[in-house]
């Protein structure tokens, strides 16, 4: 009698044992991959100065750094090219550019690269972006009716990675956080000098401003 009463015991112990020893399957997660961006620029050693197509150019790859770019905009000019000199003053009126855009000095990096006594060598912009990568969704759904170790299937939060992955502005906050921007120490000391002398700390609003909702559908 004791043996039959200690067997559902020892079955229930084994079955227990056995969902422990399986490790529960991770979910579908959205990842990022580094990648370099590198465009080449034409200059022809006749130009003066930047042509429209090169100022759109310089424009796009703003834009798109500000927006994913990541460590170090590198400007590399032509050494031993026949438009070598044509290429420093292309390079010097594109960092004028980037910097007007809104990127720092610190932000942008300077090489070369051996042109092999070419003629005409194009100035190359490179600098390291993320390019996100989605999960690979299964088809279907398996029987999980016999699924007795309370595992969760691979397709659970699997549309909802890919759909992230397809979303997310910038690929690297997948994988690292952002850290957070310089404060605005002119605005903090404009609040504390304000808050020193009784004065309100909001922002006002000027004459043009209301916060007035409009009536124009009431009627």
């Amino acid at each position: 009698m004791t043996l039959i009463r200690l067997l559902p015991a020892a079955l229930a112990a084994l079955v227990l044992a056995a969902c422990a020893s399986q490790s529960p399957r991770s979910l579908p997660q959205a990842t990022a991959v580094p990648e370099t961006v590198r465009v080449e620029m034409p200059v022809d050693g006749r130009d003066n100065g930047l042509t429209w197509d090169q100022i759109e150019l310089i424009s796009a790859l703003a834009g798109e750094y500000k927006a994913r770019g990541h460590g170090p905009l590198v400007i590399s000019y032509p050494r031993d090219a026949g438009n070598s000199e044509a290429a420093i003053e292309a390079i010097a009126a594109a960092r004028t550019r980037f910097y007007d855009a809104g990127l720092s000095w610190r932000q942008i990096s300077g090489g070369a690269y051996n042109a092999a006594g070419r003629m005409s060598a194009p100035v190359i912009f490179s600098f390291t972006r993320y390019r996100a990568v989605a999960p690979d969704c299964p088809a279907g759904w398996d029987d999980m009716r016999n699924d007795r170790m309370g595992l969760s299937d691979e397709r659970f939060g699997c549309a909802t990675a890919a759909n992230l992955a397809a979303m997310v502005a910038d690929p690297r906050d997948l994988t690292t956080p952002r850290t957070f921007a310089d404060p605005d120490t002119a605005r903090r000391q404009t609040v504390i000098d304000r808050y020193r002398t009784g004065q309100p700390t909001a922002t006002q609003r000027g004459q043009g401003e209301s916060g007035t909702v409009s009536d124009a559908v009431d009627n």
